[in-house]
């Protein structure tokens, strides 16, 4: 009886096991379902921004190169965007409304769409306030495009609304749909209005429908969709529902993917053949070592010494546990302080490092942006792997146990190899001895460039107290005498000011639309914000200006286009992580980065800030928040 007791417990162990792997496993599955659910909702918002924002640049392009003279004469207006080759062949009709109440419409023959009531508030609304507004336009005879009216204002010379613009642009459904919006039973893509109307349906039967129709037996929960969501994609889990949504921020509109994850979790299809036989197999090693585990304590083997032997195995194993819990709580205690000395770090914006027991424990990032060792996937340096020389670290170590400190100029090995001289102060904490604190700086940076002539606040920009264009443009400027003083004079390079560095030329994305969408204040508060970030992070190795705008500019002298570039996606990710919250809502925030290799015997400020200046146009040209490389273009006369 004992032993089919024991191979009952054997079994019912078995099945515990296997529906606590059958939790884990799905919850996994799950995780993994909704990461690169909420990546699919995020890109196809990114998309359907990206539509939209084109046409109503386009159509505020147009506004602003049209005379308020046609205002008063609608027959002339109507004949120009008749003419071959006019703006009604980029839009299906255009609306032009004034203060007064009047309204004209133009458009080809018959191609003329009326404006509904919702359409015609958008105009008062954007006559009123100043703002774009887009709106959807229902028309029940169109099953394969989506109509949406855009409207902008019109100004005069000194800035009055003198009028509205509005178009009507036809969307195709097909190519408003990702291109993972498969056929697929279990998932489903929609685009929903502002009002809970569906509009858009990658199964086209559900287009038109109201959310109320589409509860699927989580009513409250989609009723929640019908309120304007964060401008990050957000997934909810309702049972085996998966239900990801963001919102846009201009129309008020929301991307909504929905999944049934049955089909994915084991807890419904069962654990597969293997598995099973695995925990069978497993299931039959438990029973016979518990058999003769048991046969083993019951029988009488020679030479057992009673039960003061099983009594010490048990003390070693309660020993074995207190040492356990007793390391737990050290890591834990140890956990605790390094956190603790991050967060004084990041207060002091400079480079400095924390080495405990011969290894790198802490860094603050002006250490990864001076030494280049960017990355979640780089491996944290040792000391011995910094130090270009050995004997010098010996030197260094040897100094530290004498007289507690050093301070001096030592050199360090980038992550690209190169070779870069650095001041640097280290001293052993009276609280720590096995532990080393270091600060580093670059040598030239204790350099002062060239003073600024006149009144240094007139060098300073209002918004965000940081260094302006002028200013920037003096410092590169004082940049090209020092080095070529230290090339006059014969100076070496580590020790002189480096002739040869990146521009860093990074531009805040969709201002205008955060302005748009939230308030001018908000933008301020993101373009100081952002300003600060840059500055921190580059402060170890270059020289930061606000150039105006949401145009940012760095001095990197000293450093590779492969180093530079570690910079610039740095800052990318910095600002990204940087998630502002305004009216309750979370808003998601990119900086586009252009950089540029520069010679400062070869190339004028002005040619490196118009070349970095382009490659942060090819950044945004190629979707925002990346870094682009581009080249500065040198005059033949400065090649002689």
């Amino acid at each position: 009886m004992t032993l089919v007791a024991q191979v009952v417990l054997v079994l019912a162990a078995m099945l515990l096991c296997a529906l606590g792997l059958v939790r884990v496993l799905d919850a996994r599955t799950q995780e993994r379902l909704a990461a690169h659910q909420t990546q699919d909702a995020d890109l196809w918002a990114r998309m359907l921004t990206a539509r939209m924002e084109t046409h109503q640049r386009l159509l505020t392009a147009i506004a602003e190169g049209m005379h308020t003279s046609l205002l008063d004469n609608p027959a002339v207006l109507d004949a120009l965007m008749q003419q071959d080759g006019s703006m009604l062949r980029i839009f299906d009709s255009l609306h032009v409304a004034l203060p007064a109440g009047g309204l004209t419409h133009h458009g080809a023959v018959g191609a003329v769409t009326e404006i509904d009531s919702q359409g015609l508030d958008g105009l008062r609304r954007t006559i009123s306030e100043g703002k774009p507004f887009v709106t959807h336009v229902p028309v029940l005879d169109d099953s394969q495009h989506l109509q949406v009216l855009l409207s902008v204002p019109m100004r005069r010379e000194d800035g009055q609304v003198s009028g509205a613009l509005a178009a009507i642009v036809k969307l195709p459904l097909a190519a408003l749909m990702p291109d993972t919006a498969a056929p697929l039973p279990n998932v489903q893509y929609m685009l929903i209005g502002n009002d809970g109307l569906v509009l858009a349906h990658s199964d086209a039967m559900q287009r038109g429908k109201n959310l109320n129709d589409l509860a699927l037996g989580h009513e409250k929960a989609w009723l929640a969709l019908s309120n304007p969501s964060a401008a990050n994609a957000d997934t909810q889990q309702w049972g085996h529902f998966l239900v990801s949504r963001v919102g846009l921020p201009l129309p008020q509109w929301q991307v909504v993917i929905w999944r049934d994850t049955s089909a994915d979790l084991l807890v419904d299809q069962g654990l597969p053949v293997r598995v099973w036989a695995a925990l069978g197999a497993a299931a039959a090693l438990l029973s016979l070592l518990a058999t003769a585990l048991l046969w083993g304590w019951l029988a009488p083997w020679p030479g057992r010494g009673g039960g003061a032997q099983p009594a010490a195995h048990g003390q070693e194993a309660a020993a074995q546990e207190v040492q356990k819990t007793q390391a737990a709580l050290d890591y834990a205690q140890r956990l605790s302080l390094q956190a603790g000395a991050m967060a004084m770090f990041e207060a002091v914006p400079s480079a400095m490092l924390l080495e405990h027991e011969g290894r790198i424990t802490l860094a603050t990032p002006q250490v990864a942006v001076m030494l280049g060792y960017f990355g979640v996937e780089t491996a944290q340096p040792t000391m011995e792997q910094l130090f270009d020389s050995q004997a010098a670290l010996e030197v260094v170590r040897h100094t530290l146990v004498d007289l507690g400190s050093f301070e001096g100029a030592v050199q360090l090995r980038k992550k690209d190899g190169d070779v870069v001289l650095v001041d640097a102060l280290a001293w052993i904490p009276s609280q720590l001895s096995s532990a080393t604190v270091w600060r580093l700086q670059l040598p030239w940076r204790l350099r002062s460039s060239l003073p600024l002539p006149d009144n240094e606040s007139a060098w300073r920009d209002d918004l965000t107290g940081m260094p302006n264009r002028d200013a920037f443009m003096w410092e590169l400027q004082s940049w090209v005498t020092d080095s070529l003083h230290s090339e006059n004079t014969g100076h070496h390079l580590s020790i002189g000011m480096p002739t040869q560095g990146c521009l860093l030329f990074a531009d805040l994305d969709h201002l205008g639309m955060m302005n748009a969408t939230t308030s001018r204040d908000m933008g301020n508060k993101m373009l100081r914000h952002v300003g600060r970030l840059i500055a921190s992070y580059t402060q170890p190795v270059g020289n930061v200006a606000r150039l105006g705008g949401d145009e940012f500019a760095v001095l990197l002298p000293g450093i590779s286009l492969a180093h530079a570039q570690g910079v610039g996606q740095a800052l990318c990710d910095a600002v990204w992580r940087w998630q502002p919250s305004w009216g309750g809502e979370r808003h998601w925030v990119s900086i586009s980065v252009g950089i540029v290799a520069m010679d400062a015997l070869r190339h004028t400020p002005q040619q490196a800030v118009r070349a970095a200046d382009m490659a942060c146009y090819e950044a945004k040209r190629r979707g925002r928040c990346q870094v682009a490389v581009g080249q500065i273009a040198v005059q033949p006369s400065l090649e002689t």
